[in-house]
């Protein structure tokens, strides 16, 4: 929000922004009547409320940046290659449309292997047959290494190639809407071909395994970590990106089983450049830089999906790790003092510094060796946290999904799913045993229509012979006495 002060006969509009180091920094701007910068007071927040968190242009800035932006779209070229749209369809719709992270990934698949190889097509020539072909293609061309990574030696896989077609595909929907390609035309990509993309089954452990787990950490960082990706359902980086102002675990919340997390935030590394071109959308912090060159940043942002936002309750015992892991943190900063770098994190570094998601995957993946644990990904705690509670609700998926934060029930389904075919072996195993193992075994001819009988007791066969002793006379008042009592 932004406010207007006085000062003498001129105006000024005060609101506040972040630097390129993370710094929050207040600006003033300005103006000559109360008219105008009630004006600029609305632009500021229109702004900011669009790109984020950022340092604001001048409006005549602004509206040349966008008059550029439409010419392209209002002069469009029958001649254009599929490399020239694609810098106007990410300076428009990927600008505005994705977060800082899914930016760097695309724009770095559009450089290694949209550009390289077919970035010359023409926009108008682009039809599902060739496309089907460059897709089949891709399979023989070898992988580009990321940033600081030894190359694999692989040629590039099917789900990579998934990837690719959407950002065509996407890209060929804007060029009809934009009218670069015919209105009436079908998107060619639409009905491409695309290598079949195998699915691999993820290594998750067992609830026993995760018990034995638990009981040998000596690192209480990754053991509260690894209580939280089970308890809680969360990703990893949403636990290194948690608050304690969203972490509610007084004693009366906890005494009424309501201590809670709020999720609405996660921790990731950014490419510099992305957030720059994407003006810092969605960015909550920017952590201070320990190495001046680097071109990424740490930073706290909003989720990537509105689903992402949740509260998850917590169990009593669990509350009650974070109570003391909290006054242990608290401690150790009343003990280092001014040494110690105070970001609120519930996951922190011994000097209050982020810790970073490799940190928690790398000594998770050390507990594994060090133990003879099979080594398993961090985020399969979260596989196993799903497939845990909805055994425990029996298959409530709806309340499951509210804690995993999963967009689409499709996820939690296909974890429902392996739950069912194991009770479905469970199934067969108890068909062998309750039927055909008993196939050949002679039963008396009494039990042939009945189920397994449980032995008469004694008293029962007592009972039975003074009922076999008595008069019809007898029988037929103790059934009127038996009934009027009922």
């Amino acid at each position: 929000m932004a406010s207007i002060k006085q000062r003498k006969s001129k105006f000024s509009v005060i609101y506040w922004y972040m630097d390129d180091t993370g710094e929050r920094k207040q600006k003033w701007d300005t103006l000559e009547t109360k008219k105008e910068a009630k004006a600029r007071k609305a632009f500021i927040e229109f702004y900011q409320q669009t790109y984020g968190y950022v340092l604001v242009p001048l409006e005549e800035q602004f509206a040349h940046q966008r008059e550029e932006a439409e010419q392209a779209i209002d002069t469009p070229d029958d001649k254009i290659t599929l490399k020239e749209f694609l810098v106007t369809f990410v300076n428009l719709y990927g600008v505005s449309k994705w977060s800082a992270n899914t930016y760097s990934s695309k724009l770095s698949s559009i450089n290694n292997y949209i550009n390289p190889l077919i970035g010359d097509w023409k926009l108008n020539e682009i039809t599902t047959k060739k496309l089907s072909q460059y897709y089949n293609d891709l399979l023989s061309v070898p992988e580009v290494p990321r940033a600081n990574r030894k190359a694999t030696g692989r040629c590039v896989q099917p789900a990579n190639i998934k990837k690719i077609h959407d950002i065509i595909r996407c890209a060929l929907n804007q060029a009809i809407r934009w009218e670069y390609l015919d209105s009436k035309m079908r998107n060619p990509a639409s009905l491409a071909t695309l290598p079949k993309v195998p699915k691999v089954k993820r290594k998750v452990w067992n609830v026993q395994t995760f018990k034995e787990a638990i009981k040998l950490v000596d690192d209480d960082l990754l053991l509260l970590c690894m209580h939280l990706a089970f308890a809680c359902s969360l990703r990893v980086g949403e636990i290194t990106g948690l608050t304690w102002d969203d972490v509610i675990i007084d004693e009366e919340a906890i005494a009424n089983n309501n201590a809670r997390v709020i999720i609405n935030k996660e921790l990731a590394r950014i490419s510099q450049s992305a957030m720059q071109k994407l003006k810092e959308k969605d960015i909550i912090k920017i952590f201070p830089t320990q190495k001046p060159h680097c071109t990424t940043r740490l930073v706290l942002k909003t989720p990537k999906t509105e689903t992402s936002n949740r509260t998850v309750w917590l169990p009593t015992t669990l509350a009650q790790l974070l109570v003391q892991y909290k006054k242990d943190q608290q401690e150790l900063k009343e003990f280092l003092g001014s040494a110690y770098n105070d970001y609120n994190l519930v996951i922190a570094l011994e000097n209050g510094n982020p810790v970073e998601i490799r940190i928690v995957r790398v000594r998770f993946t050390t507990l594994c060796e060090e133990h003879n644990f099979e080594v398993v990904v961090f985020h399969s705690l979260r596989h196993l946290s799903t497939k845990y509670k909805l055994k425990m609700t029996h298959g409530d998926i709806k309340s499951v999904q509210g804690d995993t934060g999963h967009a689409e029930a499709e996820m939690v389904t296909d974890v429902y799913s392996e739950i069912v075919d194991e009770d479905r072996r469970l199934n067969a195993k108890k068909l062998d045993e309750e039927f055909y193992d008993t196939l050949d075994t002679e039963e008396p001819e009494h039990n042939l229509h009945s189920e397994a009988q449980e032995p008469i007791s004694d008293n029962d066969k007592l009972l039975l012979e003074l009922l076999k002793s008595m008069t019809p006379e007898m029988k037929e008042k103790l059934l009127k006495e038996t009934l009027s009592n009922c």
